[in-house]
């Protein structure tokens, strides 16, 4: 389990580098690298060479959740408010 963090880190290192501009220094949003971080390392750790299919599991389950959200908002369960 270890080998598959360190490759993940070390693409998100590489990633972060490649996006510092000449001085060294950088202002970014971490938040969605680090999810990204975590769903990169479960799908690889779940589903081996094929890590792009669960990385796309993610997706669709972030958009799921968004969705499932959106529609709590709109529903209106009489006495609720």
């Amino acid at each position: 389990m270890l080998p598959i963090f360190h490759k993940s880190c070390d693409d998100l290192f590489s990633e972060w580098e490649r996006m510092l501009s000449s001085d060294g220094s950088c202002e970014m949003d971490v938040w969605p690298f680090l999810q990204n971080l975590a769903s990169d390392v479960i799908s690889r750790a779940a589903f081996g060479s094929s890590y792009e299919e669960g990385k796309r599991i993610f997706q669709l389950q972030t958009e799921l959740a968004k969705l499932t959200m959106t529609l709590m908002m709109k529903v209106y369960i009489p006495g609720w408010r």
